[in-house]
């Protein structure tokens, strides 16, 4: 037994806690906590898991889990680097919808305008009507000669293209088709070494949804390196978890083990190109126009 595991234990006991309380209060699996107080880190998946939980079992028994780290250093195995992606992806901008063509915008001008022509043109005919009513001058008393006054000739196509102008419809402007709603895509981008990365084009509302149907440990990171996940854990058979990640520009995945492990999209599944225990998998997201 370790000298690490000793004072963890000792300070367990001086708090009268037994290891399912631990378990219960830490949500470290009770294996691998007694692992831990025997010194045997064989059954925690590699360095970064057993720091993590050296440390959270010290603030459960009340310990400086950062100081008990740096005392016992050199009895803890070596920590596996984790690098997330730092890059940045630039959002498209966004395309403005096309204003009416300038037939809509002229087409109120136009109706005015035949409307006052209209107006005119009945004006003008009830005037000649109106001149047009005395053909005959009356007899002089005195007997003379009796004459007809010549009738006025009277334009008679007018009234007609009145009629046409009052009897043609208006164009009506054309409707614009609305904008289809943006499909989601997974697109593969690669797979090199023990990663895989993706390419999510979509809506700007993402979620990832995790189920477990065995034991696998899982741990969730963004661009900045800050875990996403409640807590990085060990998911047991039947746990799940949903983690919001709309303001993400990508994020990073180590799977434990990806035949006890699925992953959803927004509702798709993310398939494993790879049959391997670790894997990592990387998704970028896109938002789509």
């Amino acid at each position: 037994m370790g000298q690490l595991g000793t004072k963890l234990k000792q300070a367990r006991l001086d708090q009268g806690m037994s290891l399912e309380q631990l378990n219960e209060r830490t949500k470290i699996q009770k294996h691998h906590l007694e692992g831990i107080e025997t010194g045997d880190y064989s059954s925690i998946p590699g360095g970064f898991y057993v720091r993590a939980f050296i440390k959270r079992y010290a603030q459960a028994v009340g310990l400086d889990g950062d100081a008990l780290l740096r005392e016992h250093n050199n009895e803890l195995p070596e920590d596996e680097p984790v690098t997330a992606p730092v890059e940045h992806l630039t959002r498209r901008p966004e395309k403005k919808r096309s204003s009416s063509g300038p037939v809509a915008e002229s087409m109120p001008k136009v109706l005015v305008a035949l409307f006052i022509v209209f107006i005119l043109l009945v004006i003008w005919y009830f005037y000649l009507l109106s001149t047009s009513g005395n053909d005959v001058q009356p007899e002089e008393e005195s007997g003379g000669v009796e004459y007809e006054a010549q009738p006025e000739q009277q334009p008679e196509a007018q009234p007609e293209a009145a009629e046409e102008q009052e009897q043609a419809p208006a164009e009506e402007p054309e409707e614009q088709p609305e904008p289809e709603e943006p499909k989601a895509q997974l697109e593969l981008e690669s797979v090199t070494g023990e990663t895989t990365t993706y390419t999510f084009i979509g809506p700007a509302e993402r979620q990832l949804e995790f189920a477990a149907n065995g034991e696998s440990w899982l741990t969730v990171l963004n661009d900045d390196g800050t875990e996403l996940l409640s807590l990085a854990r060990v998911f047991e058979a039947g746990e799940t978890e949903a983690v919001d990640v709309s303001d993400e520009a990508s994020v990073f995945m180590r799977v434990g083990d990806y035949a006890m492990l699925s992953i959803e999209l927004n509702g798709e599944k993310v398939p494993y190109e790879q049959q391997r225990k670790p894997q990592n998998i990387i998704i970028r997201f896109d938002d789509a126009e």
